[in-house]
């Protein structure tokens, strides 16, 4: 079988989220799938080498033009599925073979106050209605982001396949504690921290975070690991606002090497996100064997099962008792760290490359 993707994840420089998610799926079907040829569409080249049944093709354009381009180099080529996991612009566009598409979560359309500009959303509705529309079939994340496509868009539940994402083999115990150190050492962060890592936006919550912390009156620093989003400079006037900038630590964008180590380390991860469709964090920070605060909406519980305490993330003193319990209880959070790394073993990048693999030759899985 001849399959076209979108492969832009493989050179990003900073990949979050459904980036992750597709260099995941990719690795191990370059590992496993010797039988497909695959047409990886890129916007620029990387030194990789590939098996030798994965093509580069290579489309240099700037913005919105590369999906035109790439749409246009499909006319003249056929392909027997064209498989677009990051943007729904071509499926939306493309006739010319069957398509499958990735709905990771439908935020733009939730009712979040500040979660994106209008003009996003507009545009965002226009070219999801045609690529669900165009597409053979559209895989989710979760039950929620099935249970809203059908609410929102009124798509065919036969048309709809729910895969479980992964969580890669580095997200584990760490025995080696010279390597911990030297981390440690590198970010100047101290022994023990509350931790939250994710972008920096409304629908993350960090606010609410911010004020349960504060509440919380421990003598723990939260560290915040952080890529700029949507009217990030809230939570930077939080901290300010509640005097609390000595207790609050900032980290940029940190390599995916050194995020296990930070998850080792932390004495409890806090993810009280207002939407998520999937939710890879607080599933990381288990398998690291870290004890996880997260909301009770969304996917989140479907993630973690019984393995974290799960909060309202719309109430703060809910989410500071939460966090009060787990920092003045060992053996709650030893509890924690159990059945945390059993949730965790529930997910592989192998088993949900092996799922998308099927559902490319459209079959039942």
């Amino acid at each position: 079988m001849k399959i076209a993707l979108d492969a832009r994840a493989l050179v990003s420089l900073e990949p979050t989220g459904k980036e992750i998610c597709i260099i995941n799926v990719l690795d191990e079907l370059f590992k496993s799938d010797k039988k497909n040829h695959y047409f990886l569409y890129l916007n620029r080249d990387f030194s990789r080498v590939l098996p030798s049944n994965f093509s580069k093709k290579i489309i240099k354009a700037p913005g919105i033009f590369w999906h035109f381009f790439v749409l246009l180099d499909l006319l003249f080529h056929k392909f027997d599925v064209f498989f677009s996991p990051l943007s729904f612009i071509i499926p939306a566009l493309n006739f010319s073979s069957s398509n499958v598409i990735i709905v990771y979560d439908l935020f733009v359309f939730s009712s979040i106050k500040k979660s994106v500009k209008l003009k996003t959303k507009l545009i965002e509705n226009f070219f999801i209605r045609l690529a669900l529309k165009n597409s053979q079939k559209i895989i989710t994340i979760s039950q929620n982001t099935k249970k809203d496509l059908i609410k929102i868009f009124r798509v065919r539940e036969n048309k709809i396949v729910i895969i479980d994402l992964g969580v890669h083999s580095k997200y584990c115990i760490i025995e080696n504690k010279k390597r911990i150190q030297l981390f440690l050492d590198r970010y100047n962060l101290p022994e023990k921290f509350i931790l939250f890592v994710g972008t920096l936006e409304p629908r993350k919550n960090i606010k609410r975070l911010i004020q349960a912390y504060n509440i919380a009156s421990t003598h723990f620093p939260l560290v915040i690991v952080r890529k700029r989003g949507w009217f990030y400079q809230e939570v930077f006037n939080e901290v300010r606002d509640l005097k609390i900038e000595d207790k609050v630590i900032f980290l940029n964008y940190l390599p995916a090497e050194d995020l296990p180590c930070l998850y080792n380390k932390a004495i409890c991860f806090v993810y009280p996100s207002l939407y998520e469709g999937f939710g890879l964090p607080p599933l990381e920070a288990m398998a690291c064997g870290c004890p996880v605060i997260t909301s009770n909406i969304s996917s989140l519980p479907e993630v973690v099962g019984d393995a974290a305490i799960l909060v309202n993330p719309y109430k703060v003193d809910e989410i500071a008792v939460a966090l009060k319990k787990i920092l003045t209880n060992e053996i709650l959070r030893q509890e924690l760290r159990k059945r945390g790394l059993v949730q965790a073993q529930k997910f592989s990048w192998g088993k949900t490359s092996e799922q998308i693999l099927k559902i490319l030759y459209f079959e039942k899985i």
